[in-house]
């Protein structure tokens, strides 16, 4: 019973979550719905260890290539995962399918060598039994490389796909102040936590893999710490995924930015705003003039959600342009540049309602949080770098 306490808790969590994560509209969450699927390969994997363990041979034997191919899946999956929050929009056979190219293909071999055993041959093969003074055969060998290529495959990747996952978040995260204005809100603050559960969730894969599963059987004090670790680290992969939004550093603008803007320029010839390139110095005067307007106006940068995609799409421009152009221009990047006039509104609400709660007082600036607006009210670039003053009408 003890034994089976501890097989059955990972099946759960990763079933809870299996649940919870594909149960989510796919539209505008593609991260999450693609977790959900990493979440049923994970379960497949932990209900295959179940039945190993239990153990059910007759019903394992048919489970045990397909637990080597969810065994194999489990680090690419995660690494699109992360990719889908960082970079890509949505999951693409013609651009991920080089990270499943491996685990499909020893799949495939070890799925092979199963068909030439029979099921017998194929039970002693999988418990390390085989008669006594038999001699092996060559499918028991071949069996046994492809076994040895996955168990270093598995190691190999853990690595791999854990140290790519770390460097894509970290990439992310130190580019995302060019693109969105709550860096707070919008930032892979959970991820950067949950590549730390994973790593340590990969770290205990690994030690089994070394120990090798088939040492585990007849000792269940040894399932303790492998059961408890994997069922506590796989629950707060579900947690922090399913709380954790996409923050990509692309847009769907992104991928024709120049088409796009000649679009413009064709149809508003007399009022669309230039190509980069094309700029002159009135030109560029009339943008900034523009831009200015926008926020000293308009006061866009109260939308607590404002990107330089729809910045640049107010200014008929593109985001490749007015991003250098506030870098240059203002000194700032986009995130510096919309927050300060976020805490000149602020410092003005302080001042003409002192009553209000600083709550109150941040969410009516467009700032994510308090913290946001302390964060940049002491930012040494904001204290520099003043916003161009409003309208002499006022605000």
């Amino acid at each position: 019973m003890f034994k089976l306490f501890l097989l059955l808790n990972p099946v759960y969590v990763t079933l809870f979550w299996t649940v919870v994560l594909n149960a989510v509209k796919p539209q505008g969450n593609e991260p999450k719905t693609f977790l959900g699927k990493f979440f049923i390969v994970a379960f497949l994997t932990f209900i295959a260890h179940l039945l190993y363990f239990i153990p059910l041979p007759e019903i394992y034997v048919y489970a045990d290539p397909v637990y080597y191919l969810t065994h194999l899946l489990v680090f690419p999956l995660y690494y699109i995962y992360v990719r889908l929050l960082a970079n890509d929009r949505r999951f693409s056979w013609r651009k991920h399918y080089r990270h499943l190219l491996v685990p499909l293909a020893l799949f495939v071999l070890y799925a092979a060598g199963a068909v030439f055993m029979t099921k017998t041959e194929y039970i002693d093969f999988i418990y390390d039994t085989p008669n006594q003074g038999e001699r092996i055969k060559a499918v028991f060998l071949y069996q046994q490389i492809v076994s040895f290529v996955i168990r270093i495959t598995f190691i190999i990747q853990g690595v791999v796909y854990m140290t790519l996952s770390i460097l894509a978040v970290k990439r992310n995260q130190k580019n995302v102040v060019n693109f969105y204005s709550n860096t707070e809100e919008d930032s892979l603050d959970k991820v950067q936590r949950l590549n730390q559960t994973v790593t340590v969730t990969m770290t205990t894969g690994i030690i089994m893999e070394i120990i090798g599963k088939a040492n585990f059987t007849g000792h269940d004090f040894f399932l303790l710490a492998p059961s408890a670790i994997l069922s506590f680290m796989l629950f707060c992969i579900g947690w922090l995924g399913n709380r954790q939004r996409a923050v990509l550093l692309t847009d769907i603008s992104d991928k024709n930015e120049n088409e796009a803007a000649d679009v413009n320029t064709d149809r508003d010839r007399h009022t669309s705003l230039p190509l980069p390139e094309k700029t002159t110095k009135s030109q560029n005067s009339h943008i900034k003039k523009h831009l200015e307007k926008l926020f000293n106006e308009k006061q866009i940068y109260l939308n607590k959600d404002l990107t330089i995609w729809e910045l640049a799409k107010h200014l008929h421009t593109n985001r490749s342009y007015l991003s250098q152009l506030i870098n240059n221009d203002y000194g700032q990047n986009f995130s510096a540049f919309v927050n300060s006039y976020r805490a000149r509104h602020a410092e003005n609400l302080q001042q003409s309602r002192p009553d209000l709660p600083q709550a109150d007082i941040a969410d009516m600036s467009g700032f994510g949080s308090v913290k946001s607006w302390k964060r940049a009210e002491g930012c040494q670039e904001l204290r520099d770098k003043t916003p161009p003053p409003p309208p002499s009408k006022g605000e």
